[in-house]
């Protein structure tokens, strides 16, 4: 088995787009889980430090992110009590680094304000049901709906796909466009993604994130381990059905 850390097959250069290989959604999870080296993937000491990571990473590089959440450990530990003791003018100062942290800091506040409706007790968000909590979640000011499913992916337990630009890169280039809205895409795929465990899910969109970072050109995509597959719908279905809903 190669590498996990290997990104490109040279045995796949040569073969024309008729010798393409078609493979469903488990069996792409598998190409990119034996080829893609997750571990590691978003270090956190507790599920609150990924809940705030999901909000500061938004329009910024995680380096910036660092930095907001090692002054946000500093202040606060990471506990929405202690985020919420902080005035708005404190909250922004320790997010700086961030960027965007006006807006950042109220998205925080938002969330923060929601927690306290749960006594602040991940758990018992946990045990709400899926769609509910998504809907919670996506009607606070600042929490759109990738934002959303990150926080339910990591940081609560929930299994969902995060329909982000990585993933719709990746899918184009497995002649697979994903429709134009979040939530089209997201319904196409979901009930394809059955198999997958909780950590299956997370490790998946570890893996896409991660091979977009690295293969960003075509010259890069035809060198890439992927590049002589076409993604399906399914056994029944060879071509990928895209439509709005």
């Amino acid at each position: 088995m190669p590498s996990k850390s290997a990104l490109t097959a040279a045995a796949v250069q040569s073969q024309t787009p008729q010798q393409l290989t078609l493979i469903n959604l488990p069996e792409l999870y598998d190409l990119l889980y034996d080829h893609v080296d997750s571990t590691g993937w978003w270090p956190a000491r507790s599920d609150w430090q990924i809940i705030w990571g999901a909000v500061l990473v938004q329009n910024t590089n995680w380096k910036n992110v660092d930095y907001a959440l090692a002054d946000l450990a500093a202040a606060t530990a990471f506990l929405p009590e202690r985020i919420r003791q902080l005035t708005t003018a404190q909250l922004q100062q320790t997010i700086r680094s961030a960027g965007f942290f006006v807006r950042k800091a109220q998205t925080i506040q938002n969330l923060c304000t929601y927690f306290a409706q749960y006594q602040d007790d991940l758990g018992q968000l946990r045990r709400l049901p899926p769609a509910q909590l998504r809907r919670e979640l996506l009607a606070l000011k600042g929490v759109g709906e990738e934002t959303a499913d990150t926080i339910m992916l990591y940081g609560l337990s929930q299994a969902t796909f995060i329909v982000d630009v990585y993933a719709r890169r990746l899918f184009q280039r497995l002649q697979a466009p994903l429709p134009k809205t979040y939530q089209a895409a997201q319904q196409l795929l979901l009930p394809q993604l059955d198999p997958l465990t909780l950590r299956g899910l997370q490790a998946f969109h570890a893996c896409i994130v991660l091979f977009g970072q690295q293969v960003k050109t075509e010259q890069a995509w035809q060198a890439s381990f992927l590049s002589s597959y076409r993604l399906t719908k399914g056994e029944c279905e060879p071509t990928w059905v895209a439509s709005e809903h």
